[in-house]
């Protein structure tokens, strides 16, 4: 069977276990509605790459999942919890795409599968550690600071903002990943040398700061000048219309998990090259 004819086969299969997957997610609000028929599209798509990359997948999408939801009454009156409908539909695309297009170009491509693998790995590292970040950092007593000027203080869950119970959950998500895709390896599961995890594990941290350095100097700012603090809202928690003091407005939460995750499959493919 030709690789573009097997990965065909696994993408219907894939959509097929998505399925049931997208719903029992929906109903347990992680995901609303147009997130959760995305969600099963992303499931073919990562299917196509085979049951290798699938596995890893799946950690990232319930490992994150179950962060958000932790200790969500405490993230929720600091403002900085999802919202309880679940991710919505343009959250699953910045946060998934890039790895749903490797997977399905490692299922296509068989000759150049020696060098997509690690990439596709290190871009679901790199997710998984951006949401854990985000969420175990929003457990964080004190107030996150801006990574590119650390003397700022910005609201919990604002972009570019970094704490450090947020950097360890930044290396715990990436390792999430880097672990299953060991245990793979190890199971035969993965034509992967147990070499390269710590450098899949690395990517996805990196990924994770990437994320933050684009949305502390790219990605929309406002100020709330009745709490005088640095927002990714329009208008904030405190129900103060904000003002907008830096940022590009077409650079959203999405679009800068995508350039991150962009860029660290990037950083994969060259890394791969040089091997």
């Amino acid at each position: 069977m030709y690789a573009f004819e097997k990965a065909a086969v696994n993408f219907a299969a894939g959509i097929a276990l998505g399925i049931p997957l997208g719903l029992i997610a929906h109903k347990l609000k992680y995901l609303d509605k147009r997130a959760t028929v995305v969600s099963i599209l992303f499931s073919g798509l990562y299917f196509a790459g085979g049951v290798g990359l699938y596995l890893p997948s799946l950690a990232f999408f319930f490992s994150s999942s179950l962060a958000t939801r932790l200790a969500y009454a405490s993230k929720k009156s600091k403002g900085a919890a999802e919202r309880e409908e679940g991710r919505s539909a343009s959250q699953v695309i910045g946060a998934g795409l890039v790895a749903a297009v490797l997977a399905a170009m490692y299922g296509i491509l068989a000759d150049h599968r020696d060098k997509l693998l690690v990439p596709a790995l290190a871009v679901l590292a790199s997710s998984n550690a951006d949401t854990w970040a985000a969420e175990v950092g929003a457990l964080y007593r004190g107030k996150p600071r801006l990574i590119t000027r650390p003397g700022i203080e910005v609201e919990p869950g604002t972009s570019g903002g970094v704490t450090p119970l947020g950097t360890l959950g930044a290396v715990s998500g990436s390792a999430v990943v880097g672990l299953v895709a060991l245990l793979e390896s190890a199971l035969g599961i993965l034509p992967l040398s147990a070499a390269l995890i710590p450098q899949i594990v690395l990517l996805g941290w990196l990924g994770e700061v990437l994320d933050s350095v684009i949305g502390a100097t790219l990605q929309v700012k406002y100020y709330c000048p009745r709490c005088r603090t640095l927002t990714d809202k329009p208008v904030h928690l405190c129900g103060e219309k904000t003002v907008r003091v830096g940022g590009l407005s077409w650079v959203t939460n999405e679009i800068t998990n995508l350039l991150a995750t962009g860029i660290v499959a990037l950083l994969g493919l060259f890394l791969q090259t040089l091997l």
